[in-house]
Parts: structure tokens; C-alpha cells; sequence
């Protein structure tokens, strides 16, 4: 009787990682690739609302626009030891610069915009915009074809 056994021709590569990572461990292992500004989005209390997550940053350092309805939100998180003379064990903490940009719905009041930091995070809220009901209006038609027909003024006796 003969067995079949399946075999990994890429498991003897993955020791070979697991052994360099004994011997030498990862001491420049680089940061994950950070591909967006990760984001909330939300409407609550007839506003809408961006919340982004922004933690390290200085709010001195972050740029909030709005251009033909889409919103940016720029940054940058600095390193403190990357100039100088720091042996970095392990690096897991994206740094540099970062933008982030959505597109707004057509019904936001954007002269109303607020936006507050606060522990890590920026939230922006623009309140929705007032629609206002059609007015039901009576309009009175004139008939220019007959003569005036508008009151006379009349003086009053005193």
C-alpha cells in the first residue's frame, strides 16, 4: 500500500526566514505600508460628519480644505529619533506626511464647518443645509384690457 504525502517545496525557504529571524531578529524591520487615512463617516443631529484618525499628529500640523466639494485632509507625523543617532530595534510607526481626500455630499451648509482634534482624532461636521418647503403664493391677475378699476383716493373729512 502506498501513502501519498503532500509536501511544500516553499517550506524549507520559511525555515530558512525563521532561523535569520533567531539569529539576527528584525532590528530594521520596516513600517507596514499605510495606504489611506482610515476614516468614519457618519450623520448624526443633521450633521455630517468625517472623523479621521490622525494619532502622533500635531494639530499644528494638519491642513483641513474644502475645494469644489471635496474634502482634504493633509498631515504629517514626525519622527523624534529619526535624525539622530537612535539603533531602532523595531519600527512599526508609519511616519511622513499624509493626505486623505472625499468627496461631499451636494447638501452640506459649508459655510457652517467645524472641525476639533482631540485625542488622536479629527472630527469635522458640516450641518446639513435647511431645505425650505415651496411657498404657496396667490398671485393676483390684472386685466389691462378694461379701464382701471383701482380705488379712488378719496380725502377724508376732519
Amino acid at each position: 500500500m502506498k501513502t501519498l504525502v503532500h509536501v511544500n517545496p516553499l517550506a524549507e525557504f520559511r525555515s530558512m526566514d525563521d532561523m535569520f529571524d533567531r539569529l539576527f531578529g528584525r532590528p530594521l524591520a520596516t513600517a507596514p505600508n499605510v495606504t489611506t487615512l482610515p476614516v468614519d463617516v457618519y450623520e448624526a443631529d443633521g450633521k455630517f460628519t468625517i472623523k479621521a484618525s490622525v494619532p502622533g499628529v500635531d494639530p499644528a500640523n494638519l491642513d483641513v480644505q474644502i475645494e469644489n466639494n471635496i474634502l482634504t485632509i493633509r498631515g504629517e507625523v514626525k519622527s523624534d529619533y529619526e535624525n539622530s543617532d537612535a539603533k531602532v530595534y523595531r519600527r512599526e510607526v508609519s511616519y511622513g506626511s499624509f493626505a486623505r481626500s472625499l468627496r461631499l455630499p451636494e447638501n452640506l451648509n459649508l459655510d457652517e464647518v467645524n472641525a476639533e482634534f482631540a485625542n488622536g482624532f479629527v472630527t469635522i461636521a458640516i450641518p446639513r443645509q435647511v431645505e425650505e418647503k415651496p411657498k404657496a403664493l396667490k398671485v393676483t391677475v390684472r386685466n389691462v384690457s378694461e379701464p382701471s378699476s383701482d380705488p379712488q383716493i378719496v380725502p377724508s373729512e376732519n
